[in-house]
């Protein structure tokens, strides 16, 4: 019984979070799993427990139990706290039974993220249309083909990268999140810099830039600027984008977090690659909230208007997250986990 919940637990933290940063807490009390909100780093979270990075990571990680454990022929009851912090579970899964024997299914295995090159040739128009069909609560997919809307998407991108790159909270907390040997990937969270398709010296210009102070200096050259370029371009070329919209509250954020892993997993086995794109979202949140970094202001709301018009959103509609799609070049190396044992405990005997 204790593997069979090992690995209904290892299924869940397969999950993608933001960073790989995986904040979860797992603990079982008989049939039911709890989820609590749990940083592993010691950095200021820049995702806090009721941010929307973190509620788009829990609807995926619910998608991935789920998936898990119907495969298994077992069927859950998502039990979902009103307040989503970091002083109670948020999640209460409860199982209907626990089979002696659990099987990891390989979509939910095999799940990745490719941030390298992607090969030019087109994907179906069937698969594409058949994807923008999909929704789960009030979400919904929509699958831009057309080069001109990709472009326009692209520079947004690069409006939204040029302020991430001008801010020293999320510097901080992705130099936090990197990984530069095997044995801080060994860790099992994080950023290993290997999956992160660099060209020839990226490695060391990521060391160099790691210092804020350094970094500053050089935006004051426009490197921010060039940065920002080289995320947009690969959006601008890529042979599809999709993007997952939808309503704003936090319960439809969960939802758009589980319809994004579905269309993720049903991707990559069909041998597309995937590689999420988070900037465009994750700064309007920062506008709202009055954390952009200095002199952003008015180009973030304009982008956030340009992008309603864009994706023809609602009033109350917003983007959740952007995926870009293709098939790859090569085969790309693959973030770790953290180990069970530093995720999960068994209460059930207390």
């Amino acid at each position: 019984m204790e593997r069979t919940q090992a690995s209904i637990a290892r299924a869940a933290l397969l999950a993608p979070s933001a960073d790989n940063s995986q904040p979860w807490a797992m603990r079982w009390r008989g049939r039911t799993l709890e989820i609590s909100y749990s940083p592993h780093a010691p950095v200021p979270q820049v995702f806090k427990a009721d941010s929307h990075a973190t509620l788009l990571a829990a609807g995926a990680l619910a998608e991935n139990l789920v998936a898990a454990c119907a495969t298994n022929g077992i069927s859950v009851d998502l039990q979902w706290s009103a307040e989503i912090n970091d002083c109670h579970p948020f999640l209460a899964a409860t199982l209907n039974h626990l089979p002696d024997h659990f099987t990891v299914p390989a979509r939910v295995e095999q799940r990745h993220t490719n941030r390298g090159a992607f090969r030019s040739t087109a994907l179906p128009d069937a698969l594409l249309t058949a994807m923008g069909r999909c929704s789960e609560g009030g979400n919904r997919l929509l699958a831009l083909r057309d080069r001109s809307q990709r472009i326009a998407l692209s520079k947004l991108i690069r409006i939204c990268s040029e302020a991430r790159f001008c801010n020293r909270d999320l510097h901080e907390w992705l130099f936090d999140s990197l990984r530069f040997t095997p044995a801080e990937a060994a860790r099992g969270n994080g950023l290993d810099v290997r999956c992160l398709g660099l060209p020839p010296g990226g490695k060391i210009f990521l060391r160099f830039i790691s210092d804020w102070g350094r970094l500053s200096m050089l935006n004051r050259l426009g490197a921010y600027k060039l940065l920002a370029r080289s995320e947009a371009m690969a959006i601008a070329t890529a042979p599809a984008l999709l993007c997952v919209v939808g309503h704003r509250q936090p319960p439809d954020v969960i939802q758009a977090g589980r319809l994004m892993t579905r269309i993720w997993q049903e991707c990559n086995a069909q041998g597309i690659a995937v590689h999420p794109f988070y900037v465009v979202t994750d700064q309007i949140q920062r506008l709202h909230a009055g954390a952009l970094a200095t002199g952003f202001a008015a180009r973030i709301t304009a982008v956030e208007n340009d992008l309603h018009t864009l994706l023809q959103l609602q009033p109350d509609e917003m983007l959740h997250m952007v995926l870009r799609v293709g098939y790859p070049a090569s085969v790309p190396v693959r973030s770790q986990r953290l180990p069970l044992d530093a995720v999960m405990r068994d209460d059930t005997a207390d």
